[in-house]
């Protein structure tokens, strides 16, 4: 068996079909569909399906890392490829990644991901920083963390055999597993579009993300906690790198986005300090402006709260600083409204 291509499957009726008919190769390979206790007719779906390389599985509901380990687990390619239910794949990308890997004696490729908007496909800016590279390490490549999700790689079963997603979190479960994956490994970069992920429309994750904020930001500082341990084995640009990745692209926004949606910004500063905490020894500009944003929102409770969130990222305070950044609130939310009446007449546009 030359690949294995795994699918956590919840509740994906209405997409899994066309997913996967996105998975084709010339190689042999199989398509591990593990129904993760849908409550749906997915399972149902994939049993009528006519390709001879689906393997259902059905088992109670234990997570998408859960689900992707157990794949892992039974997993026969000699070649490993992850996708979600809702997702798809690039156009002959399996055969492309094949051929690349083989072709430059490496452990992992790794391609580009687009968003999939309804129909429409667009790039996600950050991934121009990901140029094609025949053989790169992470040391000499850290802006490979920029894909830090499981999608658009082809990884060595041999490489990832004894490597799991984190079971016990659900946001960032992945960053652990691929750092992990890509600290001793040989990497090929490619510029081909290897994966097309669903961000939907309308109640997408990232839309909805405000009701989930302490839990997130609890699992992503447990998150950082693992990761920096495994990032002290490596080159200091990349943990600077996965700096500006984590701390930045993904909790600095996860913030910024959605704390004028929360009903008590204790479930937002209180483990948005926790979080700074762990990261406090890292000099980085991505971790001052995550400190500077948290001081800033925290204003926007009450000066009690901004001393006391203060007091616990170790910063100096009095009242002309927390006037200061009372301006700067009323600087972001501006910001914010504006921002929001924008993306709300694009949706009427379209």
């Amino acid at each position: 068996m030359e690949v294995s291509v795994i699918i956590p499957i919840y509740n994906a009726e209405k997409t899994i079909e066309e997913t996967i008919h996105s998975i084709k190769s010339n190689y042999e390979h199989e398509i591990i569909c593990i129904n993760d206790g849908s409550k749906d007719k997915s399972a149902d779906i994939i049993s009528k399906i006519d390709n001879p390389n689906i393997i259902l599985v059905n088992r109670e509901n234990k997570g998408a890392a859960a689900t992707r380990n157990e794949g892992i687990s039974i997993a026969k390619g000699k070649y490993i490829m992850f996708c979600d239910a809702d997702d798809k794949l690039g156009d002959g990308i399996i055969d492309k990644m094949v051929g690349a890997i083989k072709e430059n004696n490496t452990d992992i490729v790794v391609g580009k991901v687009l968003h999939l908007i309804g129909e429409e496909v667009r790039p996600i800016k950050t991934y121009n920083e990901l140029s094609a590279i025949e053989h790169t390490s992470l040391n000499r490549t850290p802006e490979i963390t920029q894909s830090i999700g499981p999608y658009g790689k082809l990884y060595k079963n041999e490489i990832i055999r004894d490597i799991r997603f984190d079971e016990d979190i659900t946001f960032c479960e992945e960053h652990t597993f691929n750092l992990k994956a890509w600290s001793n490994s040989k990497i090929t970069i490619i510029d081909d579009q290897a994966y097309l992920y669903n961000i939907g429309i309308e109640d997408s994750i990232v839309a909805t993300s405000y009701k989930h904020i302490e839990k997130y930001l609890n699992d992503a500082t447990e998150v950082r906690k693992r990761t920096l341990d495994i990032l002290s084995g490596l080159k200091e640009k990349v943990s600077n790198y996965y700096s500006y990745r984590m701390d930045y692209l993904i909790i600095y926004f996860l913030i910024r986005n959605n704390f004028m949606k929360v009903d008590d910004l204790n479930h937002l500063l209180n483990p948005a300090v926790n979080y700074l905490n762990v990261v406090e020894t890292i000099e980085t500009d991505s971790v001052h402006d995550l400190k500077e944003l948290v001081l800033t929102i925290s204003t926007g409770a009450h000066y009690n709260k901004y001393v006391e969130v203060s007091k616990g990222l170790k910063v100096d305070f009095d009242k002309k600083t927390y006037r200061n950044y009372q301006m700067k609130l009323l600087k972001l939310k501006t910001k914010m409204n504006l921002r929001n009446i924008r993306n709300k007449s694009k949706k009427i546009a379209h």
